[in-house]
């Protein structure tokens, strides 16, 4: 009988224990679920596990084998090859017909082993050809930069989205709490005989929206975390993100803007789309100045060594070395069509350029313009933050001493609530321009681990 209070107590905390075991094993799960992201950690997992930057990175490996192989035709040129044959000549066919003497000949035995040689000492074309091949390796290279630049960009919308999503899912739990208190507030007035039913269901009614635009916000923040997963490749199971930098609060001390002229010479030296088509343009002019050499002579030593015979027992030693010289004189205008041709290319690329100029010079203009305006909304909104805040103060009070209805206290939260909402946007809005004025100056790249250039 001694041992049954022990058993209960036993029975008791059994099962607690087990509840908390469990608590802290789920908890512990998960935080390994848990995902820390920095931005420049989103943009460098976006980089090494993203379609588009690996495309650039095999088109860059694509350009340098294209080089590779225009460098060829400028190296010396070996072959081997070994022939044995058994064959039957008709003399006939040689304008040969000795009388006595069978036309057809054979079948006799051939072995025949050479090895070739040659070189294009003097080829200017080859020569252009390679020199365009490396300007079209520049290409890529620039090419990579603009995607990887884009990529940067697409991530920090997506960090930012999260960041806002987040953001308003706090102000909303900080508006819940306080219309939960509003709403203990209207039930001791009805209680105390001071307030009406109809103050309590408004009250009731407004925890219920704010609780319903919870569960929106929860939802809205949830779709930009799985955009933001998918990004940067990690496990779209993850059940949360957890973001450790602040780019809509980054703003407490914001920076001076930068003038439309140094932002514009910022642009034009950081842009990797201008630097593209600069490259691109080069690599034209080397095309044409390719096509134009072929027309110069061109200078070839080729050598042969052979052993040759009817039988490996007499083979004998031969050899061939020449020194050609050859200049085209008629190519059917195949030469003059290709230099049209890459004229033509020349002046395409010029007129992208000048409708590139002009683009990444409309964005710049239009990024400043946006940043300086969500830079105002900040400000605005803070004031009208603080004075919804005052204005639900005096309501409040107003209603517990009697002196004001409900409806006061309601239009007070109401103005409360959107205000929050408004700040969080532009701070979000901020955060999203500054990264949008990055990308249009080409300054975008500063989020790139070890790729600043």
């Amino acid at each position: 009988m001694n041992h049954h209070p022990m058993k209960k107590i036993w029975m008791l905390i059994l099962p607690l224990a087990l509840l908390t075991a469990g608590a802290v094993r789920g908890q512990e799960a998960a935080s390994e679920r848990a995902l820390r992201l920095s931005l420049s950690d989103a943009v460098a997992r976006a980089l090494s596990e993203g379609t588009a930057a690996r495309l650039s990175s095999l088109s860059i490996e694509a350009s340098q084998n294209r080089a590779a192989q225009a460098r060829s035709a400028l190296r010396p040129q070996v072959g081997g090859e070994l022939r044995v044959a058994s064959d039957m000549v008709n003399l006939k066919t040689f304008g040969f017909a000795p009388p006595g003497v069978p036309s057809v000949v054979g079948p006799f035995d051939v072995i025949d082993a050479h090895v070739n040689f040659a070189w294009e000492v003097i080829n200017l074309a080859a020569r252009r050809r390679y020199a365009a091949a490396l300007a079209g390796v520049r290409v890529s290279e620039e090419d990579r930069r603009r995607t990887e630049n884009e990529v940067a960009a697409a991530v920090a919308t997506l960090y930012v989205a999260v960041e806002r999503g987040t953001a308003r899912i706090e102000g909303i739990r900080a508006n819940v709490d306080l219309f939960e208190k509003l709403r203990v507030l209207a039930f001791d007035r009805q209680k105390a005989g001071t307030g009406t039913r109809i103050d309590t269901t408004r009250a009731d009614l407004q925890l219920a929206r704010q609780r319903q635009a919870l569960l929106v916000a929860e939802n809205q923040r949830n779709v930009a975390q799985l955009a933001l997963l998918r990004a940067v490749g990690a496990d779209l199971g993850t059940t949360e993100v957890v973001l450790t930098d602040d780019e809509t609060r980054a703003q407490s001390t914001p920076a001076a803007l930068p003038t439309v002229e140094a932002a514009l010479a910022t642009a034009r030296e950081a842009r990797p789309e201008l630097r593209t088509l600069i490259e691109r343009l080069r690599a034209a002019q080397l095309a044409e100045r390719a096509a134009r050499a072929q027309k110069l002579p061109r200078l070839a030593l080729t050598a042969q060594a052979a052993e040759s015979g009817n039988y490996v027992r007499d083979l004998s030693w031969t050899r061939s070395i020449n020194a050609v010289a050859s200049v085209p004189l008629f190519t059917g205008r195949r030469i003059e069509e290709q230099v049209a041709e890459a004229r033509i290319q020349q002046q395409e690329i010029t007129e992208q350029q000048r409708d590139l100029e002009r683009q990444i010079e409309q964005e710049v203009r239009q990024a400043l313009l946006v940043l300086d305006n969500a830079r105002s909304r900040v400000t605005l909104a803070e004031q009208s933050v603080r004075l919804a805040e005052d204005e639900l103060e005096v309501a409040r009070d107003r209603f517990q001493n009697g002196v004001a209805s409900s409806i006061e206290v309601d239009n007070a939260q109401t103005s409360l609530a959107t205000s929050r909402d408004t700040r969080i946007d532009a701070l979000a809005d901020v955060a999203q321009a500054r990264f949008d004025l990055a990308r249009a100056t080409g300054e975008i790249r500063q989020l790139i681990p070890g790729r600043s250039s």
